[in-house]
């Protein structure tokens, strides 16, 4: 449920223009989280099936352009499992990744060295990994894990400041993958790790907790598929080919609708900082009833997250009327079906509005 920070440094190249709006618009994410034991975890043994067979007659191009689209979840309408099943070990791939994050991690210093250890990659890839650097290979076995879970088991959900992992530490796995891959003499080993590059974006992806990791996951998912479309057309597989294209095709509609929703919902323009360091809060016309239908309809659970955000903050600075609207509305989304919705709705029908961070993401009365 947490939102992007107006001053999160932005991701690099495949995010690059969509991530740049939408970390513009949003609340903030803290990189930290709790503090934990850095065990010797290993991944236990998983099998990765097989792709599942491509009926190249019954492969549709999704019209996200249709009117119908407005509806949808933000999600492929192509079957992944086309490309890169999940894998089927039984552990929690989030209990690794949490080891790594920033600043509290307890592997967090490993993280930062292995960015040092970077090296340029493929022109449209960017920095990379040595392909057989140790965290890389350690890193491996957990894209084939069937679940990543973070919230609330490894990572609280605390409105605004729900912790996130080191994005930036897969992203850079799924970089090095494909790189590799790309160099690899032999097929199979390079759709061995482009298949892995998209294993970890579906991961960071199932949850469905938090924008930014959906994004992260996007990316990934987008890399390991260029990866498949190059080696595919490289070796005359064109039904390959033109599966990759039509899942390439589907990564802008998502960022596109991504940010679209985002924005019929973001309060920063609801938000200003007066001459003496007042908080003004002014909600623009309509924009209480898009946070509540999002809070309530959309079909994708980070986004619902992301309006109950928006609502704590509309329950304590709006007007009477809006603030008794939202905590009516607040108080029956807490007792919602999805327990990870119901409990961010608690936390903002009972958090009082931080305004000092407030502060940090406010414009100036003078730059209206």
């Amino acid at each position: 449920m947490t939102s992007i920070s107006a001053r999160t440094k932005m991701l690099p190249v495949v995010l690059a223009a969509a991530v740049i709006v939408i970390l513009a618009g949003s609340l903030g994410a803290r990189l930290v989280s709790r503090n934990r034991t850095a065990s010797a975890t290993i991944a236990p043994d998983a099998f990765v099936p097989e792709p599942a067979f491509l009926q190249v007659a019954d492969l549709e191009v999704p019209c996200w352009s249709c009117p119908s689209a407005k509806d949808w979840p933000l999600r492929f309408r192509t079957n992944l499992d086309l490309l890169a099943p999940l894998g089927t070990g039984t552990a929690n791939a989030a209990e690794w990744f949490a080891f790594f994050t920033k600043e509290v991690g307890a592997r967090a210093d490993d993280a930062f060295a292995a960015m040092e250890r970077r090296v340029e990659g493929p022109e449209w890839v960017g920095k990379v990994l040595p392909p057989d650097d140790p965290l890389l290979l350690e890193a491996e076995p957990w894209c084939d894990q069937t679940a990543m879970t973070f919230y609330p088991e490894i990572l609280e959900l605390d409105g605004y400041a729900t912790r996130v992992t080191n994005l930036l530490l897969p992203l850079n796995f799924v970089r090095s993958w494909v790189a590799r891959g790309l160099a690899a003499e032999n097929t199979e080993d390079g759709m061995a790790d482009f298949r892995r590059a998209i294993r970890l974006g579906r991961l960071l992806r199932q949850e469905d907790v938090v924008v930014i990791s959906d994004l992260v996951g996007l990316a990934c998912i987008h890399l390991g598929t260029r990866g498949i479309y190059e080696r595919a057309l490289e070796d005359g597989d064109l039904e390959l080919a033109l599966l990759a294209s039509v899942v390439l095709g589907e990564v802008a509609a998502q960022r596109l609708g991504t940010k679209q929703r985002l924005t019929s919902t973001d309060l920063m323009d609801s938000i200003r900082v007066d001459d003496r360091g007042e908080v003004e809060f002014q909600l623009q016309p309509g924009k209480l009833d898009s946070v509540i239908d999002a809070a309530e309809n959309s079909p994708d659970r980070r986004l619902r997250c992301e309006a109950i955000v928006g609502l704590n903050i509309v329950r304590c600075l709006g007007t009477v009327e809006e603030r008794d609207h939202a905590f009516e509305v607040l108080n029956t989304l807490a007792q919602d079906a999805d327990p990870k919705v119901a409990e961010g709705a608690r936390w903002s029908r009972d958090k009082p509005t931080d305004v000092e961070q407030l502060k940090e993401w406010a414009v100036p009365v003078n730059q209206k």
